[in-house]
């Protein structure tokens, strides 16, 4: 249990970074500025929404993928193959 929550705390630390690179400087970008209180909320909550919704749709998607791959019999093959090049 421990082993989880310190790949889980990891994994929040490096996905934080992502986030901090490329999330930050597009809702930096987001035109809200001058818009009234009411608008800049529904403006900002309209991206975060949409931002969520794809990576949950991406997520089954993958999710989705990686399901058929399992019942073909590939996973095993594929989990060495993709290991092999994120250690390249």
């Amino acid at each position: 249990m421990m082993y989880f929550l310190a790949g889980a705390l990891t994994m929040g630390l490096v996905g934080n970074l992502h986030c901090l690179g490329m999330c930050g400087p597009i809702a930096l970008a987001l035109p809200v500025h001058q818009q009234s209180k009411g608008r800049k909320i529904l403006s900002i909550f309209t991206y975060n929404l949409g931002r969520i919704v794809c990576y949950a749709l991406l997520g089954i998607l993958a999710g989705w993928l990686g399901q058929s791959i399992g019942f073909l019999g590939y996973q095993q093959q594929l989990s060495v193959t993709l290991g092999v090049i994120m250690l390249a």
